[in-house]
């Protein structure tokens, strides 16, 4: 299958959407290895070409997209089984359309239920990459107040907090992305702290070298956290410093120790992660 198959490309020449769910639309029951192996080709292309943000053709495109296909795909089993890798281009993609509010806004519950099983580290097939993409995907889609809904019924925060405190480190930042767009919004920051978000989140905050304090030891300072590991902790900062927004949050950080967490980070070499922790507190 060519990338002209069905439909042009546009004027830029970027692959569009329309282009890939053309192939997915077509994939057969089973599908075939040949049949994915096409359609992985041009996903693939879809995610090299929209990565950065900056420079995503689908970001600047008007194409009423949707994401119903899409979610089609993630929930078959032969898929999943036969092609991991299509699988893992296909949340990539998702992540991408998400991006533009339009496709945002015309998320429904069936695609947020086929997405929120890949958040799960116990899941049949699931790897540390599937779970991250499925976490940045859910963090686009929450800037969406209405999908906030949607993810808490397909009990995304008790799946989020799982994956955040799983042993794949590189899942983390985005599941802390993810949580932190949840905890925005008012339904978020309850069911949040009704599964005990608070602990969970300062847990993962306090096995930070910067949060042990410990940051500028070592040999030129070789005990930094990594820039992956800053853009995680402003992102757990963030989650606490939404759930402070309410007494109940206020109350739930102080039993756990919050404070001190966070004052501890005010000393960090990132000055990312000392500017959160300052609007923190």
């Amino acid at each position: 299958m060519s990338r002209k198959a069905s439909l042009s490309a546009p004027s830029d020449g970027a692959l569009s959407w329309q282009q890939v769910q053309v192939a997915i639309v077509a994939l057969g029951e089973p599908a075939t290895p040949q049949q994915l192996e096409q359609l992985h080709s041009l996903l693939d292309c879809f995610v090299r070409e929209n990565e950065d943000p900056k420079a995503s053709p689908h970001l600047r495109a008007s194409a009423p997209d949707r994401l119903d296909a899409l979610a089609a795909l993630l929930g078959r089993a032969d898929v999943a089984k036969l092609s991991p890798a299509t699988q893992l281009a296909a949340v990539a993609s998702m992540k991408i359309l998400c991006r533009r509010q339009d496709v945002r806004q015309r998320c429904t519950q069936r695609v947020v239920d086929a997405l929120a099983p890949l958040l799960d580290p116990a899941s049949s097939g699931a790897t540390a990459a599937l779970a991250s993409e499925a976490a940045n995907a859910a963090s686009n889609l929450c800037y969406e107040p209405i999908n906030v809904g949607m993810v808490l019924r397909a009990q995304g925060v008790a799946l989020l907090l799982r994956l955040l405190s799983s042993s794949w480190a590189e899942a983390h930042m985005n599941a802390a992305a993810a949580l932190q767009t949840v905890s925005f919004q008012a339904n978020g920051r309850a069911a949040l702290l009704k599964a005990g978000a608070a602990a969970t989140v300062l847990q993962r905050l306090s096995g930070s070298s910067d949060s042990r304090g410990d940051a500028g030891s070592g040999d030129g300072g070789a005990g930094a956290a990594s820039t992956t590991e800053a853009k995680l902790l402003q992102r757990l900062v963030g989650t606490l410093h939404n759930l402070s927004s309410c007494a109940e949050g206020v109350l739930a950080m102080r039993q756990q120790g919050g404070v001190a967490a966070i004052a501890r980070l005010l000393d960090s070499q990132h000055p990312g992660v000392a500017a959160a922790a300052a609007d923190g507190e």
